[in-house]
């Protein structure tokens, strides 16, 4: 029985986030749980003989609770947003679907676009599933054995985690409103390549830099190869827009020149990771999505020409470390995911962009836009 009789108001903020669980020396990534006997008032008010335990659970678009098991009934009650169901069910979950899981049945979730979910796990038991979190009651049986599996191969982390990433990035926003119609409309279109604009012309001074700053000869011999085949290609995307408007936006700018400023400061094969593994890779996925829209667009030879090479550059990447000895995983573990990061905010700010530049899109007549001059436009952040 509660010790109060006031009526209190609870923020879901103000109950402490757990964001990742070591079960058998390895650490699992859980999103937002939020067990709600992490809250003193809330402690306070639930019944000590209480058999229901409750937490809130939060991933973020595209987040992935790997699948694992429980030893008792759990309940997944999803309240906002949406998600994927993966393990013995794979499905679509959205606001007000339950998630029953027996006792031993591999579960896991992917936070739906755009905004992810947010659910409430319960469980009919007198503990919950993180209460203790030294013994938490989950078992990634599938994870731990793969971590095993690794320790005789280091680089074969650094290649699963890639994949990890771009499955994460291949569900990022900007793919999803892109594959909803947003660039159905010609106006978007244009506003979306001003954007991509930006950041090709990062991407070819990040190449440059790559090859200025290179030291060791296979690394040099590597970087050459790859300027070689992407060398002009900023500028033939630029040629083939008679109409343009050139774009600054503090985000998008420095989110972009941060690629060709990271990569001065890199060893020789932390480059190969970010070029290759992180930003080649990702380009794979952009295209495949980006591709469809721009088949009758004087840009299309850009988008055919990368749908075709970019695999090729992100061979020549994984077949280059898979033949050098790598000492220290760590700091390519780190360049690795930061460079997915980044590239995560550039593509989010160029989805802001033309979202509000569709919202607030005020058709003008043909004549006065075929007068108007070349400007560049200034955008806030």
């Amino acid at each position: 029985m509660s010790t109060t009789n006031q009526v209190q108001l609870i923020n879901r903020d103000d109950i402490p986030s757990m964001r990742t669980v070591v079960v058998n020396g390895v650490e699992h990534w859980l999103g937002h749980v939020k067990d709600f006997t992490k809250h003193s008032a809330l402690v306070d008010f639930l019944p000590k003989d209480n058999r229901i335990s409750m937490a809130w659970v939060r991933l973020e678009a595209g987040e992935q609770l790997d699948e694992h098991t429980h030893p008792v009934d759990s309940m997944i009650l999803l309240c906002e947003g949406s998600a994927e169901t993966i393990g013995d069910v794979k499905s679509s979950m959205n606001a007000g679907d339950i998630l029953v899981v027996p006792p031993g049945r591999d579960h896991g979730f992917i936070g739906g676009q755009p905004n992810g979910f947010w659910g409430l796990s319960l469980q009919f038991d007198s503990r919950g599933l993180y209460e203790e979190i030294t013994d938490p009651w989950a078992s990634f049986e599938k994870r731990e054995a793969d971590a095993m599996a690794l320790r005789d191969d280091p680089k074969e982390i650094l290649f699963q985690r890639n994949e990890y990433y771009m499955e994460r990035f291949d569900k990022h926003r900007l793919f999803a409103l892109i594959n909803k119609g947003l660039l159905n409309k010609p106006a978007n279109k244009a506003r979306f390549l001003d954007c991509f604009q930006v950041w090709s012309n990062y991407f070819q001074k990040m190449v440059f830099a790559r090859v200025l700053c290179t030291r060791e000869g296979a690394h040099e011999d590597l970087a050459w190869d790859h300027l070689i085949e992407e060398l002009g290609h900023n500028r033939d995307l630029s040629e083939a827009r008679t109409k343009k408007t050139p774009v600054f936006d503090p985000i998008l700018e420095s989110s972009a020149a941060w690629f060709q400023n990271i990569i001065q400061t890199l060893s020789d094969i932390e480059k190969v990771v970010l070029v290759h593994l992180v930003v080649e890779c990702s380009a794979t996925f952009f295209y495949k999505h980006v591709k469809p829209a721009m088949q009758t667009e004087s840009t299309n030879k850009h988008f055919d020409e990368h749908s075709m090479h970019d695999h090729e550059h992100v061979k020549m990447g994984y077949d280059f470390i898979r033949e050098y000895p790598v000492g220290d995983l760590a700091p390519l573990l780190e360049i690795q995911e930061k460079g997915w990061s980044m590239l995560g905010v550039v593509m989010a700010r160029i989805a802001d962009l033309v979202v509000h530049f569709a919202a607030a899109e005020v058709e003008e007549p043909v004549a006065q836009q075929a007068e108007e001059p070349e400007k560049m436009e200034l955008v806030g952040a």
